[in-house]
């Protein structure tokens, strides 16, 4: 089959990589993929959850298929060289979402012009804020799933520059880490920094307990638990002469298993509580601790993917090959657990042609990142295919079949 995107689309991709918004900052964004949707038939709903939008079209009784995209970009400053860099100081769509956007819009406006589309209801669902780990909670509690039919499926896709374009990957059972986001904030009077000795110094709290969190995985934690614990974001405003009376850092904590997550967590709290005693600072008091976000484990519905797997072998110029889970987290495990969903999420490879599967760089969450121009089109095919396959009861699963989990190898090997 052809891979081919609506005229529209290639345009509508550089606008929103040029003027890419941070979460739930995504006005413009958001306003312009509900024109389009709205333009192509569908009914939409603005403003869930801040900027979130749904949109349905409805095409009488049948399967109700879901599909979802990110709104949001990320605090980076972009240095690509394309032509249609970020023009944004400090953001740009350094994880893809700009595509995915666009590739669910054009998916869905092909599928609106079938006039041999199965029966049915597609809903979509563009999400603000996944790098915050809460755009899926925040339209959850604006009633979200009041706005929209239940869907009976709930697809997602993400680019990914560890498979070469042509090429998707995903996962049977757990696909993707859970993660949790931690806040711990230390305060004091003060002082000058010609008096180190006059008082205590949240920075050095701060730079102490960084390294002590980073050993948890392998001293506390087996490595083979596959937990990571990260320090992404550190500040501690100052001036030359003063000694920082405030130090704020970000603690990412990504499992498995909710017994290495609940291990891991109590061992963060247990660090934080012994280096504030050595720093002389109070826990509770002038040190203290807030789990900020949760964001569940991603769970592929393994009957279902395997199925997906097939259609979108069979009916594309595409491989869909099986790989381990990833310690990456989406929050779109939040929406399936709203809806009582199964879901499949799925990698479509930004790669070159050819490249190989695995780490390579320039990769997504970095600077220089872009996926290869031909993405566009394989990621709109995938996304079509699967809501077609979906609507068409291609992917439905009998209750009794079981799920499956994978096994913890690390082949990645072609599906069936």
């Amino acid at each position: 089959m052809t891979l081919r995107v609506p005229d529209w689309a290639p345009a509508l991709y550089q606008d929103l990589h040029r003027r890419p918004e941070l979460g739930f900052e995504e006005h413009r964004t958001a306003g312009l993929l509900a024109g389009v949707l709205e333009r192509e038939g569908f009914t939409v709903t603005r403003g869930i959850g801040g900027t979130g939008v749904a949109a349905v079209l409805d095409r009488g009784p049948g399967p109700v298929v879901a599909a979802r995209a990110e709104l949001d970009a990320l605090p980076l400053q972009e240095r690509t060289g394309a032509a249609f860099a970020s023009e944004v100081d400090g953001v740009m769509h350094a994880c893809g979402h700009d595509l995915h956007l666009v590739a669910l819009a054009a998916a869905a406006a092909q599928l609106a012009a079938r006039p041999d589309l199965p029966p049915g209801r597609i809903v979509l669902i563009l999400q603000p804020a996944e790098e915050l780990g809460s755009g899926a909670a925040r339209m959850v509690e604006d009633g979200l799933a009041d706005a929209v039919p239940r869907p009976r499926l709930l697809l997602s896709q993400h680019v990914s520059a560890m498979a070469p374009v042509g090429v998707l990957v995903s996962t049977p059972g757990t696909a993707l880490a859970a993660a949790d986001t931690l806040v711990v904030t230390a305060r004091a009077p003060g002082g000058h920094t010609g008096s180190p000795d006059s008082g205590p110094d949240p920075v050095l709290f701060a730079a102490g307990l960084t390294q002590r969190l980073h050993t948890v995985v392998g001293r506390d934690v087996a490595p083979f638990e596959q937990a990571v614990v990260s320090v992404p974001g550190l500040a501690a405003p100052s001036a030359p002469g003063l000694r920082a009376p405030c130090a704020t850092l970000t603690v990412n904590v990504r499992t498995f298993e909710e017994r290495v997550r609940e291990t891991v967590l109590g061992r963060v709290e247990a660090l934080v509580r012994a280096e504030a005693a050595a720093a002389g600072l109070g826990y509770g008091d002038e040190v203290r601790l807030t789990r900020q976000t949760h964001v569940p484990r991603v769970e592929n519905a393994a009957p279902v993917r395997d199925r997906l797997a097939t259609v979108h072998e069979s009916r594309l110029a595409v491989r869909h090959l099986t790989v381990p889970p990833a310690l990456a987290s989406d929050d779109v495990s939040v929406l399936a657990r709203a809806f009582g969903s199964p879901a499949v999420y799925w990698f479509t490879g930004s790669g070159e042609p050819g490249g190989r599967l695995g780490p390579v760089r320039p990769a997504c969450h970095t600077d220089a990142y872009l996926p290869h121009p031909a993405t566009l089109a394989v990621a709109t095919a995938a996304m079509r295919e699967a809501v077609l396959a979906g609507l068409r009861g291609e992917l439905t699963v009998d209750p009794s079949e079981p799920a499956g989990r994978i096994d913890g190898s690390r082949d990645m090997s072609s599906h069936g």
